[in-house]
């Protein structure tokens, strides 16, 4: 089971880090440097599963990304959501910010080096406000990649963990695209956390159709049993539908 830290208030968190992103977009913006895109999507799903696990109690789900990708190969993402929880109407569920720079190192290879940090109410379904923090490497061709993501307080747990997963992305005929994961979470150093040390796999099979300005989703995502989670998260297996738009 995932032991949850006291964490600060949510709203103040979520300023702080809003601040901290728009002052990292506008140092990136400098219109004497080179030129970069802007990107927004809105989103919707009947479950926001993270490699594997719920992160909204089960519940439907609404997003809002926003994006910055500059020519010399620096990044960064803002994303915002709300669940629609099971007795107290819709609140606010989460922020992520993300940075990092991506880089070819060869005719069909790049390189992608970053950082995130991500930050739940207690409508996620834990005991609290939960968060972690990773610092991630990863190397990808046209159709497939793999990452390594280190955390030092992983959800809260007071341990150190290792994420490694291999994707593979495939655009098809007639607007569909298909999109499949498989990773394993591994527990590292223990910093006075007193659960499975065990490593936990989890799996990701996805496809999406565009049609029009929208964009179809569906997934099928599932993680090991037992190990690193426990009973944590609202099942092992989840069916996710939704849709997605960008402005």
């Amino acid at each position: 089971m995932i032991a949850i830290a006291a964490r600060q208030p949510f709203g103040r968190v979520f300023a702080r880090l809003g601040r901290t992103f728009l002052f990292a977009l506008g140092a990136l913006a400098d219109p004497s440097q080179a030129t970069g895109q802007v990107g927004a999507v809105l989103s919707a799903y009947t479950d926001f599963r993270f490699r594997g696990l719920s992160l909204s109690d089960g519940q439907p789900v609404g997003l809002a990304d926003l994006s910055y990708d500059h020519s010399s190969g620096i990044y960064g993402a803002l994303s915002g959501s709300i669940v629609a929880t099971r007795h107290d109407g819709l609140k606010p569920l989460g922020l992520t910010v993300n940075a990092g720079y991506a880089h070819r190192v060869g005719r069909n290879l790049s390189l992608d080096l970053g950082a995130v940090h991500s930050r739940y109410s207690r409508y996620s379904g834990g005991l609290s406000e939960q968060s972690y923090t990773e610092l991630y490497a990863g190397l990808s061709t046209r159709f497939v990649g793999t990452r390594f993501a280190v955390s030092p307080d992983y959800l809260g747990s007071a341990r150190w963990t290792l994420h490694g997963e291999l994707n593979g992305h495939l655009d098809a005929p007639h607007d569909f695209s298909f999109d499949a994961s498989v990773g394993a979470l591994i527990p590292l150093r223990d910093n006075g956390y007193q659960g499975s040390g065990r490593s936990t796999w989890d799996v990701r099979l996805g496809v999406a159709k565009r049609v029009g300005p929208l964009s179809i989703h569906g997934a099928l995502t599932a993680r090991g049993k037992g190990g690193y989670y426990g009973n944590y998260g609202r099942g092992r297996t989840a069916i996710i539908l939704g849709l997605s738009t960008a402005l």
